[in-house]
């Protein structure tokens, strides 16, 4: 008696099992079904594109690229085949898309933002970003008010989107890093930079004064230097060198 209990209770839990696999299955299948409906409706067809967060890029060439996805299935679209489109463009960082029933797709843009403006050998400006990433420009204006440095490079040197691997310009990115840091106030009177005997110079946009930055202190002594400026008389073409502790040492410099 005690063998065919527990067979018959065997039983009753495969009855259990099946009627669960098969309410799987179904699910399973409506869902396909619904998503297969939804994918293949021309009503949820892409018409119209918005884009926002960008600065530097133009509207009309992310419009390009995006161009082609009109008229296809806003819920069956591809949004990693266009992030990985949108990606080739040097100053995108990173991009989000928001899918807006029932028409609209929206592009969010996150820029790589100019840091400063190398100079080449010919005179051209090219924007970098803090890792030293070249940038495109897309208008003849410089929109970004950024510092200079002069290099020794030439145009023919510097692509849209590479890494310039070069000591000198490291150097003067990682100056410019900490101005940021230490000194934000000072940083919008940097107007170039340059290396003169190895030795990073920094130009004064305010007044023309060539400054040697000092390796410790950075913002106490730039503080000093503008103390000095606005209370002293320093020659608009003095060299003004702040690697001396707590000191501010004017020197004569020559028109650059």
């Amino acid at each position: 008696m005690e063998t065919n209990k527990r067979t018959r209770k065997r039983r009753g839990n495969s009855r259990y099992y099946l009627f669960f696999f098969v309410s799987l299955m179904v699910i399973a299948i409506t869902g396909l079904g619904i998503w297969f409906a939804l994918t293949n409706v021309k009503f949820l067809n892409l018409q119209k594109i918005e884009i926002v967060g960008n600065k530097a890029i133009p509207d009309s060439l992310i419009q390009q690229i995006a161009r082609p996805y009109l008229g296809a299935n806003l819920i069956a679209l591809s949004g990693k085949e266009l992030q990985h489109k949108l990606h080739k463009l040097s100053r995108i960082k990173d991009t989000k898309l928001r899918k807006k029933l029932l028409h609209t797709l929206e592009i969010q843009i996150t820029e790589r933002s100019g840091f400063i403006y190398l100079k080449t050998l010919e005179g051209d400006l090219f924007p970098i970003d803090s890792d030293g990433v070249v940038l495109a420009r897309y208008s003849q204006i410089y929109l970004e008010d950024l510092p200079i440095y002069s290099s020794y490079l030439s145009t023919g040197q510097l692509k849209a989107g590479r890494r310039i691997l070069n000591p000198s310009l490291n150097r003067v990115l990682n100056l410019q890093k900490r101005i940021q840091k230490e000194a934000p106030d000072f940083l919008p009177y940097v107007s170039e930079y340059y290396l003169i005997d190895n030795t990073i110079n920094i130009i004064d946009a305010r007044h023309g004064t060539r400054l040697i930055p000092s390796a410790e202190d950075l913002s106490a002594q730039l503080s000093r230097y503008q103390f000095v400026q606005e209370n002293g008389n320093i020659n608009k073409h003095s060299v003004v060198d702040l690697r001396f502790k707590n000191q501010v040492v004017v020197k004569a410099g020559n028109k650059l």
